[in-house]
């Protein structure tokens, strides 16, 4: 053994040259500037031997073995690090390992090859712009720089590529330019059938050390322009919309209709017929709509599918763009959304003259008639208020029946509108009374009540009257809807009573049949001090959608009104007062007293008058009867048949009462509410 080390040595250094200057290897005479000196090996004729220098060689781990900390001064020392293909250094002021390659060394990193999103649109003779790029998921392992890049098999004339440096470890999300332009396109006849392409295969590969990633895209056909304008009134908004929940393709129960958007395009030049339409719009509040189409006539309907979950009740306003070449290829659609379902209980008389909103026994119950057209309270695209709509009860597809006459047995079936006569209302029970307000796990809560003409709803001396009057007050002061037009004066007094919880207000008797008051205050027959108590000009029901009926009128049905006295005026807004019109300042009436009024604070409207919609007689000639009346009514051209209108020659030869449209405020007053106070809970 000592021999060979000895022989090896003599060996090495007959190849190695010293003086005072340095070390030589293959040389006798160093450079003087250098400590080693290594030259080339030189053949007989004077040629270079293509050589290099070897130092150590290790992967990563194996480098970090490396116990510095025992050196005295590790600094420069050099090795090659097979993982990075690099040179790295010993920086003992860093008390770290340092690449030659650059500050950071090549990143570690795999792409998550189902995330790989192509975006934009491709065309044969288009370049790709900024619009045109991959969106990739990768996690990184170690940090460092990188190269992503993706060509496809065979070439088409663009690819995507990009460099940079990932500066920590984790999930990152990376989009990867387009460039270059398509030479040809892979759109096969069938322009908007997919079964006949021949997608560009393209392969993405990186510095990373993870697998490569597959995927492909389309490039469509341009030989054909689109060209064509939009009818932007003759654009429909299908389907029915609620908050927070999600858009489909599938029918709504409500309307029978998905969530789309029919457009209708026009002007189809010929040279367009077999180019494909393509339709989107922005996104609104979290949603969006987009479709597509081939140009086979001057004429085409396009539908516009729906995505996403909507945000918010107020209108959606949509910008359609599209891919023509026109200038007349955008317009607006609006997407209304939709009060959810709420549930009415009624409370009246069955009578010719339509007490109970809920009596369907006559088909022209004006005031059902009202509630349950679409057209006003519904799901259309025009309708007054967007809202799910009532529906009348129908039992195995027989005439509707909203009657229940045994509210203390009835199993509740979920019906929009539960109607009670009067009978019914005074032998239920306050528990039962308590229960359906409340709703239960199979059935949800009332969210409205009326109670009107002829009922005696909070008898003197009578337990369960007392019991459902506390029902109805814990009801409203949790946020349900109460409406009374009631002239039953003990009723009148007991319940408001109970409600303010003040026994000095009064219930007395006002003008009789014929009369007409004011919706809101009257300087004639009204003292100004008044003035501040009663309602402005914005009021949410006096200017509600259906009309403004600030200063109109109303009509006192048949017999005489009540009005209220010793009300805690600043806890309610007035809508009329005590005397009607044409009585004197000086009038028997309270100057003090009130016929109409809501509460500030809870959600209860009260109305004197038990006769204030009755309304059966259409286009009944009487003076001193039926005030509320229905009309037809054209707006945007769209026909309202069952629409809320002014009763004209009521009470004198001029007058007009505007019962029916007071109601109809009212109504989407109370709907609105109820939404409210259902927002306000889920927060």
């Amino acid at each position: 053994m000592v021999k060979k080390i000895l022989t090896a040595t003599i060996v090495i250094l007959s190849f190695v040259g010293a003086n005072a200057q340095g070390v030589g290897i293959m040389t006798e005479t160093p450079s003087p500037l250098t400590v080693l000196d290594v030259k080339n090996t030189v053949t007989a004729g004077g040629d270079t031997v293509p050589r290099g220098i070897l130092i150590p060689r290790m992967r990563e781990a194996q480098r970090n073995a490396i116990n510095v900390s025992d050196m005295d001064d590790a600094r420069g020392l050099w090795i090659f690090n097979i993982d990075e293909d690099c040179f790295n250094y010993y920086s003992k002021s860093d008390s770290e390992w340092q690449s030659v390659c650059g500050q950071m060394g090549k990143a570690q990193f795999t792409i998550d090859c189902a995330s790989i999103e192509v975006r934009g649109k491709y065309g044969d003779g288009v370049a790709l712009d900024n619009s045109n790029y991959l969106r990739v998921t990768l996690n990184v392992s170690r940090p460092g720089s990188y190269t992503i890049s993706a060509t496809s098999s065979p070439d088409n004339g663009y690819f995507f590529e990009t460099t940079g440096n990932f500066y920590s470890p984790g999930p990152i999300t990376l989009n990867i330019s387009g460039t270059g332009q398509p030479v040809k396109h892979s759109q096969g006849a069938k322009l908007l059938d997919t079964s006949d392409d021949t997608p560009d295969n393209f392969t993405l590969n990186s510095s990373g050390g993870g697998a490569d990633c597959t995927f492909k895209i389309t490039v469509m056909s341009t030989s054909i322009q689109s060209k064509f304008s939009i009818d932007c009134r003759a654009t429909v908004v299908e389907g029915a919309y609620f908050e927070d929940e999600p858009l489909s393709s599938a029918t709504s129960p409500i309307n029978g209709q998905s969530n789309r958007i029919k457009v209708t395009l026009k002007n189809v030049p010929t040279s367009s017929f077999g180019a494909v339409a393509v339709l989107q719009t922005n996104s609104v509040d979290g949603i969006s709509f987009n479709g597509e189409a081939v140009l086979n006539a001057s004429t085409v309907e396009v539908y516009l599918q729906g995505t996403g979950v909507p945000r918010g009740l107020n209108d959606k306003i949509m910008t359609i763009t599209s891919n023509s070449e026109s200038d007349q290829s955008s317009c607006t659609a609006t997407v209304g959304m939709l009060i959810p379902r709420k549930r009415l209980l009624t409370v009246g008389m069955e009578s010719l003259y339509g007490y109970n909103p809920g009596d369907i026994a006559r088909p022209t119950n004006s005031m059902n008639a009202m509630l349950t057209d679409k057209n006003n309270f519904g799901y259309n695209q025009w309708s007054i208020l967007k809202f799910s709509g009532f529906n009348n009860h129908t039992v195995n597809n027989q005439p509707p029946n909203n009657w229940v006459d045994a509210p203390n047995t009835w199993p509740d079936d979920n019906r929009d509108i539960i109607a009670l006569r009067t009978a019914a209302w005074q032998n239920m029970y306050g528990k039962t009374l308590k229960a359906l307000l409340e709703g239960t796990k199979e059935n949800p809560k009332i969210d409205i009540v009326m109670i009107g003409y002829d009922t005696e709803y909070f008898r003197d001396n009578n337990t369960e009257d007392l019991a459902k009057a506390k029902a109805l007050v814990d009801f409203v002061k949790t946020g349900g809807i109460l409406m009374i037009c009631a002239e039953v004066e003990t009723s009148n007094r007991n319940f408001i009573r109970l409600l303010f919880n003040n026994n000095s207000i009064d219930s007395k008797l006002g003008a009789g049949a014929g009369s007409l008051y004011t919706f809101g205050f009257n300087s004639d027959n009204t003292p100004a001090g008044m003035k501040p108590y009663y309602c402005k000009d914005n009021d949410p029901i006096l200017a509600g959608p259906f009309e403004d009926i600030v200063g109109r009128t109303w009509g006192e049905d048949a017999s005489i009104t009540r009005y209220v006295t010793n009300l805690p005026l600043d806890e309610v807004v007035i809508y009329s007062g005590a005397r009607p019109i044409g009585a004197p300042i000086n009038d028997v009436n309270d100057a003090n007293g009130v016929t109409i009024f809501r509460h500030k604070e809870y959600p209860f409207v009260f109305i004197g008058d038990g006769g204030f919609n009755s309304n059966e007689v259409r286009g009944f000639t009487g003076l001193t009867v039926c005030p509320f009346t229905l009309g037809i009514k054209t707006i945007n051209g769209k026909k309202y048949n069952n629409y809320p209108m002014g009763r004209t020659s009521y009470g004198n030869t001029t007058g007009r009462a505007y019962n029916a449209v007071f109601t109809a405020n009212a109504f989407a007053w109370c709907i609105s509410q109820a939404e409210a106070y259902r927002r306000a809970q889920r927060k």
